[in-house]
């Protein structure tokens, strides 16, 4: 998985080498991107979705429009976003595929 850090360098941990660093970085990332949408924002998107693989976050099973419905409050209508300039999410499981196969191909050339 790839990672931001607090000192502004990426951090690429391939699956599988240690969830207990996974889930501390993701959590810190969720901490540090907590005032994020997490459609604008990439490190959030990965470190929710790690959290939740991990099971330590469950989604909501209801959106946030069905929940303000069935509460009765009028839930609000955004203007339209500009679109991110991120990747899609194909392109960040490419890379973490690619990445996989990397250091795969590394540990068997090491081991001859």
């Amino acid at each position: 998985m790839l990672y931001y850090t607090g000192s502004g360098d990426d951090l690429v941990i391939s699956s599988g080498v240690c969830d207990h660093a996974e889930l501390e970085l993701a959590h810190g990332l969720m901490q540090q991107h907590h005032m994020c949408r997490m459609d604008r924002c990439a490190w959030k998107w990965v470190a929710y979705g790690t959290l939740v693989h991990h099971g330590r976050i469950v989604p909501p099973e209801f959106s946030p429009r069905q929940r303000a419905h069935a509460r009765g409050i009028e839930f609000p209508v955004a203007c339209p976003a500009e679109p991110a300039d991120y990747p899609e999410p194909q392109t960040f499981r490419q890379v973490l595929d690619t990445l996989d196969k990397l250091v795969a191909d590394m540990r068997a050339g090491g081991r001859g």
